[in-house]
């Protein structure tokens, strides 16, 4: 995720080692209140992480979530920084995520419900790459992006398995990109990318 990653100040063990939080401890931890703002903090690894956004990562998050929004009918849908329930203690937090279904009474989306995750890489290129790719490969995501922000392109990974994915695939300016899920509809990484609004695919 493209976003700066600050250390977080979390409760240590009777020995004074980091705590490994579950999402059911995170979650009572968070309804008693002991964390500000705890819809920014993913958990990944039982770590805690707290998520800055700067505004290009903003700007461009929001501009890729209304592209994909009226590129999709049902029974796909997007939904933008919500958490993924991928283990006990994994709830990361993806930029975007096509969705099988608009809502999802009492949980989160777990991977089986995820067509597609996407992630924008502004200054967590090497995380994204690294740690979550193999976090979603190893829950079996079939469809990951990352968005370089830097270099105007989009790192596709496919073919998920234990240690990683086994497609990984650079796309940059008039290469073309479709959800696995959706072939139906494509981007040139330009369009995708761009400023410009686009209109819904037919």
């Amino acid at each position: 995720m493209s976003l700066t990653l600050s250390p977080l100040a979390v409760p240590k063990t009777q020995n004074g080692t980091e705590r490994h939080w579950t999402a059911e401890e995170f979650y009572r931890a968070a309804a008693q209140g002991q964390f500000t703002d705890p819809d920014r903090l993913e958990l990944v690894h039982g770590r805690l992480i707290r998520l800055m956004q700067g505004e290009r990562h903003a700007n461009l998050t929001a501009r890729l979530s209304r592209r994909l929004r009226r590129a999709l009918d049902p029974p796909f849908f997007a939904r933008e920084e919500k958490p993924i329930h991928i283990a006990f203690d994994g709830e990361p937090i993806p930029d975007l995520m096509m969705t099988y279904e608009e809502g999802y009474a009492g949980r989160h989306p777990e991977p089986q419900d995820v067509a597609l995750l996407v992630e924008v890489a502004d200054t967590s290129v090497e995380y994204d790459l690294g740690e979550k790719a193999l976090l979603y490969a190893q829950a079996g995501i079939e469809d990951y992006w990352v968005v370089l922000v830097a270099e105007n392109a989009v790192v596709v990974h496919r073919d998920p398995d234990p240690n990683g994915y086994r497609s990984v695939v650079k796309l940059v300016g008039l290469d073309t990109i479709s959800p696995l899920a959706t072939p139906n509809i494509s981007w040139t990484i330009t369009k995708w990318l761009g400023v410009a609004e686009i209109p819904k695919e037919n």
